[in-house]
């Protein structure tokens, strides 16, 4: 019922973000990756009327996931995407013009959890492991915890299940046997009886988890645009960090957290909220070398094709 009323939120958003903002002087659709803690300063500054004071006419769109998010970015239907930052590493080495340009939020949200018959990711050898997709964030997290744990991604079954709420879903239901989740839904799985097997925190402890991407050919048409956006958002961030109870209200409205998830997802997130936007480069990295291992990728990265730093340069230290 929470997720039900999340996405009935966010659907006011969308209306509500098109009649009242139809007298700004300029469009930009945001494709939202899942509806999460994570965008929590998204929410907050379109609440605000803080795009609306830079003349601009922001839509918040959501999606089901990162993949369907980038590829609506590609098509053109989305300008910038609210996304994960690891998960762009494909995209570009396949040609496509993408960039990170901000960072969302900079933590490593991520845990995995299993059934009451797997006590720890040591014993994870044959067992079944629900991902969103192959070549997400999710499988390479689940790759790079098992390897830590001294187990080969290959002796496992990883199958593709779709968003957080299915997962923990198949979780529960006894159809996998770990998988990677965050927050709330971990707050579910600890009450229910789940296991945590692993806390990505202790490989990746310097992580930017989401952040903004747009092509770049639209960020250098578009720069004023971009510059307004980035602008009134960080006036998002400083308001959310600044205003706990709105940021908590935010979480009900929009993510559907009940009083005591919400607050608990505001004091876990607040501080990964950046004002200046830096991007820690650790996801990216780790992401490449993990691609050139399992031959999706065919030649390294650098991070220079993957951050546009000029609007961090520009607006960061603002």
């Amino acid at each position: 019922m929470r997720w039900h009323k999340a996405w009935l939120a966010v659907s006011l958003v969308i209306v509500v973000g098109s009649l009242k903002l139809s007298q700004a002087d300029a469009r930009i659709v945001v494709g939202v990756s899942t509806v999460n803690v994570a965008f929590l300063p998204i929410y907050v500054t379109q609440d605000k009327g803080f795009f609306k004071k830079e003349g601009l006419d922001v839509l918040v769109v959501m999606f089901n996931a990162g993949a369907t998010n980038l590829q609506a970015l590609i098509g053109g239907d989305v300008q910038i995407m609210a996304g994960g930052v690891p998960e762009t590493v494909l995209a570009r080495a396949s040609g496509v013009d993408i960039k990170n340009f901000w960072a969302i939020s900079n933590v490593m949200p991520f845990q995995i959890y299993g059934g009451p018959g797997l006590k720890s990711l040591k014993d994870a050898k044959g067992k079944k492991f629900a991902i969103s997709r192959f070549g997400s964030l999710s499988e390479f997290l689940t790759r790079s915890a098992l390897r830590q744990s001294g187990v080969d991604p290959k002796d496992v079954t990883m199958l593709q299940i779709g968003a957080t709420p299915a997962r923990f879903t198949t979780l529960a239901s006894g159809i996998v046997d770990a998988t990677i989740l965050w927050f709330p839904v971990t707050e579910r799985a600890k009450a229910v009886g789940m296991n945590k097997l692993f806390d990505l925190k202790e490989l990746y402890p310097h992580w930017t988890n989401v952040g903004f991407v747009a092509r770049e050919s639209w960020l250098a048409k578009e720069k004023e645009q971009a510059t307004r956006f980035l602008r009134a958002y960080q006036n998002g961030v400083k308001h959310t960090r600044e205003n706990r109870e709105d940021g908590i209200r935010a979480l009900r409205k929009y993510v559907g957290l009940d009083a005591a998830e919400a607050t608990a997802g505001y004091d876990e997130y607040r501080d990964s909220f950046p004002l200046d936007g830096r991007i820690l480069d650790a996801g990216i990295t780790a992401t490449v070398e993990q691609e050139l291992e399992t031959g999706r990728l065919k030649g390294k990265i650098s991070l220079n094709e993957m951050i546009d730093q000029s609007f961090i340069n520009s607006l960061g230290k603002k």
